[in-house]
């Protein structure tokens, strides 16, 4: 299981729901006290763009090379095709990379491999879909490769912007009329705009397209002022390192992915709730439900068995069982009517809904 602090959000359905989660949990912790523990659960998450199961080989085209550039942004930029190529194949390096370092987890939902050709984009300037591929070129493709998806990258484009650009001038003009001993920084955003598709030769279908886009923050300090003048039009390193981060944060679309999600476990003094506590600490979560359960049938106090139950039902999620983790948190709200239970379950809930769209992207 990997550690990811990337939270990947599906439609406007997908994006309420996971922020409902979001607020939820931090809510949730508000509620903690100093007879509750923090704990730590790997929860597999949807990825936001749907591919069918059945393909498990992908190959990944770049269609994003310019013909043709705009004339005022490309002769106040120095943008070339040229460039524009490059960065669109850091692109791709960085969504293949990506993809080829998780296809290593047994969790891993793809192989796969990038294809040699590169083609010019069907938008001379590549800033905008164009037409789709010939299906015979997709198959032809797909059957070199021995694929039974491709995924292209369309258009590719990027940009880089100073924050006020007067402000980074002034201080560097400064710096020359003090000697050259003030301190320069300059701070800007690159940005990058990418249009996928994913091609399905079997059903003649495009599975997705969309524009997906990214944006870094990038800051220069020095001390020499030429350097620090320099760099207020130096944009090469902010526009590579985007462009392989867009291809990064784009793979982690397609891929279901766990994430290291915060709970609440609540500890024991004595007796079933201490004993399930260690239990779960050292990892034997089957252990811990058994006893918590058993506390909870024994015991006679509605706070015991609250305890008991709000725990159990932690068990069962660590466990991968999602409803009976929710029938466990209804009887500790039941129990106990501590407000900590109603958040539990509708996180427990939420998931239980993303587990239509889990299947249909990992059946085997």
């Amino acid at each position: 299981m990997m550690k990811s602090h990337l939270f990947i959000l599906f439609g406007q359905s997908y994006w309420r729901s996971s922020l409902f989660i979001a607020i939820g949990i931090s809510i949730f912790f508000l509620f903690s006290c100093a007879g509750t523990r923090d704990m730590q659960v790997s929860v597999l998450r949807p990825a936001k763009i749907t591919i069918p199961s059945s393909i498990k080989r992908i190959a990944i085209l770049n269609r994003a090379v310019p013909t043709s550039s705009s004339g005022i942004e490309s002769a106040l930029s120095g943008e070339t095709p040229l460039r524009d190529k490059d960065l669109s194949e850091d692109c791709l390096r960085g969504l293949n990379e990506t993809l080829n370092l998780h296809s290593a987890n047994e969790n891993s939902r793809f192989d796969a491999l990038r294809c040699a050709t590169i083609m010019n984009a069907a938008d001379g300037k590549s800033l905008n879909f164009g037409a789709p591929l010939d299906w015979k070129i997709i198959d032809s493709i797909c059957v070199a490769q021995n694929v039974q998806a491709l995924l292209v990258l369309e258009y590719f484009d990027t940009d880089f912007s100073i924050f006020n650009p007067a402000a980074s001038a002034q201080a560097a003009v400064n710096a020359v009329l003090n000697g050259g001993a003030t301190s320069v920084q300059v701070k800007g955003t690159a940005t990058a705009e990418a249009g996928f598709r994913v091609y399905d030769p079997k059903t003649q279908k495009i599975l997705y397209e969309d524009r997906f886009k990214y944006k870094k923050n990038w800051t220069q300090n020095s001390v020499n002022p030429i350097d620090a003048l320099n760099k207020l039009i130096k944009r090469n390193d902010a526009l590579l390192n985007v462009s392989y981060n867009t291809g990064v944060e784009f793979a982690y679309n397609i891929e279901p992915l766990y994430f290291w999600e915060n709970r609440l476990m609540y500890k024991g003094k004595k007796g079933g709730l201490q004993r399930g506590e260690r239990q779960a600490l050292a990892k034997d979560w089957e252990a811990a439900l058994k006893t918590w359960s058993e506390v909870f049938e024994t015991s006679y106090k509605s706070k015991i068995r609250a305890k008991a139950a709000f725990n159990a039902a932690l068990a069962c999620e660590v466990l991968g069982d999602l409803p009976g983790a929710q029938k466990w948190i209804q009887q500790a709200y039941i129990e106990g009517g501590k407000k900590q239970a109603l958040w539990y379950s509708d996180i427990i809930d939420a998931r239980i809904r993303q587990l239509t769209k889990l299947d249909e992207q990992t059946a085997q």
